[in-house]
């Protein structure tokens, strides 16, 4: 994977939900990036593409569904990437710079070991990556703070486990279901930030989530 001896990589899932201000965070997050001596690894989530396979849900067999959405991540891959930023489709093609855009199909169906259903989507794709680039970590960046209690407010740390075994509850509303049990297979850990408040987001890729607003599964 070229020279990645010098700078960190962070694996980063960055949902569709963002995709009005998508672009500007990532122009955030590159400059970030190039004063931290980061390596940003950006897995696009599915959104408006993925939801319109999601319409023709009906109409298609789980394995056409399947590599439709893979594919809707693509397309907003290009979308965000729009000229200005990398785009690879290839682990190997990830060198030593401030951010990537990864597609993953290619990498995917070389390593097809993620089942084919709407339980799996960009969020477990994305822990997939992570585990595949032997990072135990990915961040996914969304519309939302975090995990939110009864009350309406934020959960700084859940249980895998307890999630994994109430895959239903209301909780876990902002990550598919099939999420808890890849992370606690690969005994890895996810942390959900708000993408819309760049300081938190910077704060999590240092390391300083102790006053940050945000959630950390593991």
């Amino acid at each position: 994977m070229g020279n990645q001896n010098q700078n960190q990589i962070r694996v980063i899932k960055l949902g569709g939900s963002l995709i009005e201000e998508g672009r500007a965070i990532i122009r955030t997050l590159r400059d970030f990036a190039a004063k931290k001596n980061l390596t940003l690894v950006i897995i696009p989530g599915g959104g408006p593409f993925a939801m319109t396979v999601r319409t023709l849900a009906g109409k298609l067999s789980d394995e056409a569904a399947h590599w439709m959405a893979v594919l809707a991540m693509h397309q907003y891959g290009f979308f965000l990437a729009n000229g200005e930023f990398p785009l690879v489709e290839s682990l190997d093609d990830i060198i030593e710079r401030d951010v990537t855009i990864l597609l993953p199909y290619k990498i995917l169906k070389a390593d097809d070991c993620l089942p084919h259903t709407w339980d799996v989507t960009s969020d477990t794709i994305a822990a997939f990556i992570a585990y595949k680039l032997g990072e135990r970590c990915f961040i996914k960046l969304t519309d939302v703070d975090g995990f939110l209690d009864a009350e309406g407010r934020i959960i700084e740390r859940v249980d895998i486990k307890e999630i994994a075994k109430r895959s239903d509850d209301s909780t876990c509303t902002c990550i598919d279901n099939a999420l808890p049990d890849f992370l606690l297979q690969h005994k890895m850990y996810c942390i959900i930030v708000n993408g819309r408040f760049p300081r938190r987001v910077k704060d999590v890729l240092a390391g300083k989530m102790k006053n940050t607003c945000c959630t950390k599964l593991c």
